[in-house]
């Protein structure tokens, strides 16, 4: 399932129960929804958990039984620990967002079911102590904009399930729906794409262009004398930039027009295309409209949460569309709109001076140097997610123009040709002879490749933020938000698994995290700064972790992954865990 399909999947049932439970709105849900369960594909989505909702006694009457498993929490100072714990099992999906909500129809989370907006829902929720993550709130507002979820808030009762609608503009005159879309989006709207009509067409002549059986349609047309005709709701993807990929992202508008090159509009229609663009700019939330001329740096762009890109016909089949008269006002229209959205005008984009021209085979290695690249399906494809951290990557196929490669974790592929985003390495192909490799020195000393202990073995992480995966250069899950010492059980090529279950990190990299020494079968002298800690190794299937040093304590969490941990302090048998998760009994460990 991707993440669109997942979203699609879901959303209906949060908006179902956010309704029956007397919530206000739906889209923090979905998003939660999302980030919890990595959209649906984690451990806990299985037995339908896609909230995180751990076991609390008689609180639920939708769920069947529990699960064991762990779970990553984060303290106040930043810095991770591992928790194992029961967790809500459920049947269905439906069943798991009903559990979700019935978990929050309690007096604790009061606050939660009257806020109003989406940010109000999430900083109610955290302070009730739903989430440990300090940037909780941040992360799942990113994903309600990045999916621009908030058009599920939209709680009409003249609207059933599966069919909320993000809403029109206010500018239509007349509407003539047409049957030839593709239902509901899978991508937020973050394009806009004017096209030329060719021909001098009233509104309703254009809304009449779109017959069942033509395979085209529009969301807007604007007519010669600049009235507006509703085609294709907003909230569903029209067929009319002979791109799939775009359609989904943009709204499209047909403009009447000469019917002859250079397919110029009157002043009626132009003026009113500003207009349009201003209010649907307005709906997104976005106050900036962007025009970037050539096509592959245009493309390759992705809108900040503030921005709406301008694309054209043109770049995906052989069409003259929008014609040159509009393109040669492409600028002009997003400078327009921009100022009338209250920003300056975006400058001018400057032309890309150097491209990646020239790839090595397959596979190969590249660093990605930016915060946020996407990942798309295929080359040119629809977004499925980002490369949301600085770090190495392989490429396992390049696309035949050579500007797209394929992840080698299948997550999808990358856009290579621009070295502002990526710088290429060499080549990782077997060689048919053994390459002899110069001294390490500090400048050439850049990977820990050949110096990974047998497994188990330990490593310290020695950044402030380093991303966890799914799989070795997979999706990001997380991030190790703090400098602490970690257990590894798994390593494929540069990459190590977590004993925890987390996920995978970055060994290949001596500045990210130094090399400890195997804890397999053997014991193991570590230096540790605090004088009177020491290493543990649990013995017990599963050894709770308690508030206080005694039996009768509350509990915080326990430990079901007989892994080593460090001990600060001792009373009466009972060690103090370095992560300040709690105390363990000591008799259930083996000192290392």
């Amino acid at each position: 399932m991707t993440p669109q399909e997942f979203i699609i999947a879901i959303a209906p049932y949060c908006v179902k129960y956010a309704q029956k439970y007397g919530f206000k709105v739906a889209s923090p849900a979905i998003a939660q929804a999302c980030l919890e369960s990595a959209y649906g594909t984690s451990e806990k989505a299985k037995h339908h958990n896609y909230f995180g909702l751990k076991y609390r006694p008689n609180r639920l009457t939708v769920n069947n039984g529990t699960f064991i498993d762990g779970s990553y929490e984060q303290e106040t100072d930043g810095s991770y620990y591992t928790i194992a714990d029961q967790w809500y099992n459920f049947d269905t999906m439906e069943q798991g967002v009903e559990g979700y909500y019935e978990f929050l129809n309690i007096p604790n989370y009061a606050k939660v079911k009257t806020a109003e907006t989406p940010l109000e829902y999430l900083q109610s929720i955290k302070d009730a102590g739903y989430a440990t993550s300090n940037d909780y709130v941040s992360n799942v507002y990113k994903v309600i904009d990045n999916w621009n979820l908030t058009k599920y808030d939209d709680f009409s009762s003249n609207k059933t399930k599966g069919e909320i609608n993000m809403g029109n503009s206010s500018l239509i005159d007349c509407t003539i729906k047409s049957p030839n879309h593709s239902g509901q989006r899978t991508h937020s709207v973050d394009r806009i794409t004017p096209h030329c009509v060719v021909g001098q067409l009233t509104a309703e002549g254009i809304g009449n262009c779109f017959p069942a059986g033509r395979e085209a349609s529009c969301n807007y047309g604007i007519g010669r004398d600049g009235r507006v005709c509703l085609v294709v709701d907003e909230d569903n993807r029209s067929w009319c930039s002979s791109s799939n990929a775009n359609d989904q992202r943009a709204i499209t508008i047909e403009c009447a027009s000469d019917a002859t090159a250079p397919y110029a509009f009157n002043d009626a229609v132009y003026d009113k295309l500003v207009e349009l663009c201003v209010d649907i700019c307005k709906r997104y939330g976005k106050t900036k409209l962007l025009w970037i001329d050539d096509k592959t740096r245009a493309l390759a762009y992705q809108p900040a949460a503030n921005e709406m890109l301008l694309t054209v016909h043109r770049w995906f089949a052989a069409k003259a569309c929008p014609g040159d008269w509009m393109m040669a006002r492409m600028g002009d229209l997003a400078s327009k709109v921009t100022a009338q959205l209250g920003s300056p005008a975006p400058a001018p984009a400057a032309p890309a001076t150097t491209t990646n021209s020239t790839l090595p085979g397959v596979p190969f290695t590249v660093d990605v140097i930016v915060p946020d690249l996407n990942i798309r399906t295929g080359a040119d494809g629809d977004v499925t997610g980002k490369v949301t951290g600085i770090g190495r990557f392989t490429i396992t196929e390049v696309s035949s123009d050579n500007e797209w490669g394929r992840l080698k974790s299948g997550a999808g592929w990358i856009y290579l040709a621009n070295p502002s985003y990526v710088k290429i390495n060499g080549s990782t192909a077997p060689v048919a002879a053994p390459v002899v490799a110069p001294a390490a020195t500090t400048e050439n000393a850049t990977d820990n490749s050949f110096s990974h202990p047998e497994v188990p073995f330990i490593v310290d992480v020695i950044v402030p933020d380093l991303n966890i995966r799914k799989t070795p250069d997979g999706d990001l899950t997380g991030k190790v938000t703090g400098l602490g010492r970690f257990t590894i059980t798994e390593v494929s090529e540069d990459w190590g698994r977590l004993k925890s279950g987390a996920g995978w990190i970055y060994l290949g990299n001596p500045s990210y995290v130094k090399m400890g020494n195997s804890v397999a079968g053997i014991s193991v002298t570590t230096q540790i700064a605090n004088k009177n800690a020491f290493l543990v190794q649990v013995t017990a299937d599963v050894l709770n972790v308690r508030q206080k040093p005694t039996a009768v304590s509350r509990k915080t969490g326990a430990i079901t992954d007989k892994g080593v941990y460090t001990i600060v302090e001792i009373q009466n048998g009972w060690g103090r865990l370095k992560s300040g998760l709690g105390w363990i009994n000591l008799g259930y460990t083996k000192k290392l």
